[in-house]
């Protein structure tokens, strides 16, 4: 029992930690370039725009994965996890060297910002899979989840730090250097990655047949029931739940009335709750972390982001919550999709997870920015909150326990 409570088990893995200390640098970067776009697009427009021009980048962004993700899929299980994720990581760093050098030269325009969120959408589409695909093809299953956590705790650390780190160095060194940091923050995985071994198992080149390798993989999903109601509470976590921190710069600005440094904060307190989350996750033992109900975090989520509505400035503590409440829900729901997955269809399943989840989050970020810049990014969050809350509800007390609803109306 006592070895499972360490929480950073999975480091004593050398094919892990080669693969978690890059990927640490790589997140850092991204959460840099992260908070400059979206500080770019506040800025392009008015402030009555801003929210719906800030959902459209999130939308733009994981529009290709509803298009991609099931095809990339078929891909990772055809050529390796290791393979696809490292050709994501080149494209988005030629794509950040770009940004650099528009902005450097100060001709980025709305349209320019667009085209790169999309094609970041594409290598998106392609990321997550492989990435989450690739973890489970080098850790032992029994630490799978753990290995999960610790991705996820770098990921919220560099959340927590990164916004911090872009505000300095906008301050003093100008938006081009930190677009430029982030490219050059991907090298050290790009170097790594490609000696690093994967277990992944693949299909072999004579077996391979493209649509029916997909309905293969879609088939399995739509069979399971387990992976179905997680995968529902996936849809109203990534529709929901996300555009809490993907319309942050928008509520910040308009509803806080704070600047660059202010979001900076918000945001790494968002991320000190996702860095105690994904510790407290990572402490908990495989059967522990698969079989927690997801419902309780997403009314954790949903009650934070109420209370952000109503009291703008709590959301220097609300973030806190939401963050633990977003991290714990993403370790539990990825490592129970994987359990679930046999090895040889793992890249197909873990594609569907990224189509719900990069399909759905910048699709509510959209639809409740554009919300936003019609009623108020106020109660724009309200809704968000509410919609959570009554979700809740309906999982908990309909579909869990449906005797109780039939209970209910033969009494009538």
């Amino acid at each position: 029992m006592a070895k499972y409570s360490n929480p950073f088990r999975a480091l004593r893995n050398r094919n892990y930690l080669l693969f978690w200390i890059p990927q640490t640098v790589s997140l850092i970067g991204t959460w840099i370039d992260t908070t400059l776009r979206g500080w770019v697009g506040v800025n392009l427009y008015p402030e009555d725009k801003a929210a719906g021009f800030i959902g459209l980048i999130a939308f733009l962004k994981g529009f290709p994965t509803v298009v991609l993700s099931p095809a990339s899929g078929v891909l990772i299980d055809w050529f390796g996890p290791r393979e696809v994720l490292f050709f994501t990581q080149l494209a988005d760093t030629i794509n950040a060297c770009i940004m650099a050098y528009l902005v450097y030269r100060g001709i980025l325009t709305p349209a320019q910002l667009l085209i790169l969120s999309v094609l970041m959408g594409v290598s998106g589409s392609f990321y997550l899979p492989s990435r989450n695909t690739f973890i489970g093809s080098i850790v032992p299953k029994n630490h799978l989840p753990n290995a999960l956590a610790l991705h996820a705790m770098i990921f919220n650390m560099a959340r927590m730090v990164g916004p911090s780190i872009a505000g300095f160095i906008v301050k003093y060194y100008g938006l081009s250097f930190g677009f430029l940091v982030n490219a050059l923050s991907f090298v050290p995985l790009l170097i790594i990655l490609p000696t690093i071994p994967s277990k992944h198992e693949r299909i072999s080149r004579s077996e391979r047949a493209f649509f029916k390798d997909l309905s293969a993989g879609l088939g399995f999903v739509m069979k399971d029931r387990t992976l179905m109601l997680t995968f529902a509470s996936l849809t109203v976590y990534a529709i929901f739940g996300m555009p809490y921190s993907m319309l942050m710069q928008a509520f910040a600005k308009s509803a806080v009335r704070t600047g660059l440094v202010g979001y900076g904060l918000i945001m790494g307190s968002m991320g000190l709750g996702a860095f105690l989350g994904a510790l407290l996750a990572g402490s908990m033992q495989p059967e522990q972390v698969t079989t927690v109900k997801e419902e309780y975090l997403i009314l954790l989520i949903g009650m934070s982001t109420f209370i952000t509505s109503v009291y703008p400035e709590a959301a220097y503590v609300m973030s806190f919550v939401n963050g633990a409440g977003q991290t714990i829900f993403f370790n539990i729901s990825n490592s129970r999709t994987q359990y679930l997955s046999p090895a040889n269809m793992r890249g197909r399943v873990m594609s569907v997870y990224a189509l719900i989840n990069n399909g759905g989050s910048p699709t509510g970020t959209f639809l409740f920015g554009l919300l936003g810049n019609a009623i108020g990014i106020k109660s724009s969050y309200t809704i968000l909150g509410v919609a959570m809350i009554g979700y809740f509800v309906i999982k908990r007390y309909l579909i869990s326990h449906p005797e109780k609803l039939r209970s209910s109306s033969s009494q009538r």
